[in-house]
């Protein structure tokens, strides 16, 4: 069992070297072009955090934008990943997760120091435990899809089909269920998301 497990262990691990990796270039990037990327953006700055502090709060109204944002994503990925881009999207994608994340907590950094830690901390809780580990998931989701689709021959669980059209049928069907119950994952951090998180950060911002 150990054996079969190792490639995915693999691809785990590349995907969060790379993810890694756009996190720390994006924490360059920010702190490099902070004049542009910052200053002139007004990202995290005092008049958002204002109308983030006064603004009325819709949850079920945010919680169907989220949901829209968040599945959107997912589907458009798992969408690529049926087409040759399929495994160019899943890097570009975990590459963007990093870069993205990076960027934010070095602009928070820069505009509070140790608070915007803080900030950054209060606004992905407790949804990040959802997102993360899904969004991981759902990579190599994607990239063992692209990978059964066109480069079956590359795929040990195809040995264990011995290559033929029902055992690569049955392994698309198990990966649809498995695509299927990730997006029920990921409407559970939607909730969170919207239901919780940003009471959270109200609070935080009455005393930050």
């Amino acid at each position: 069992m150990g054996r079969f497990g190792q490639p995915k262990t693999r691809q785990s691990r590349l995907i969060l070297g790379i993810v890694a990796l756009g996190f720390l270039f994006g924490l360059v990037l920010m702190n490099t072009g902070k004049k542009v990327l910052l200053e002139n953006t007004g990202l995290l700055n005092e008049n958002m955090l204002y109308a983030v502090k006064y603004a009325p709060v819709d949850s079920n109204a945010f919680f169907l934008y989220v949901l829209q944002k968040r599945l959107g994503t997912a589907l458009i990925l798992a969408v690529l990943s049926t087409t040759w881009l399929g495994l160019a999207a899943v890097w570009t994608c975990a590459a963007w997760l990093g870069i993205s994340f990076g960027m934010l907590v070095m602009a928070a950094l820069l505009r509070y120091g140790l608070k915007g830690i803080l900030l950054i901390a209060v606004g992905i809780f407790p949804q990040v435990f959802i997102y993360f580990p899904v969004a991981l998931l759902l990579l190599r989701w994607s990239y063992e899809f692209c990978m059964t689709i066109y480069f079956p021959d590359k795929v040990q669980t195809s040995v264990l089909l011995h290559g033929e059209n029902n055992g690569k049928y049955a392994l698309l069907r198990n990966k649809a269920v498995t695509f299927v119950l990730l997006l029920g994952v990921v409407i559970i951090g939607c909730i969170l998301e919207s239901y919780v998180n940003p009471k959270l950060v109200l609070n935080l911002l009455r005393i930050f």
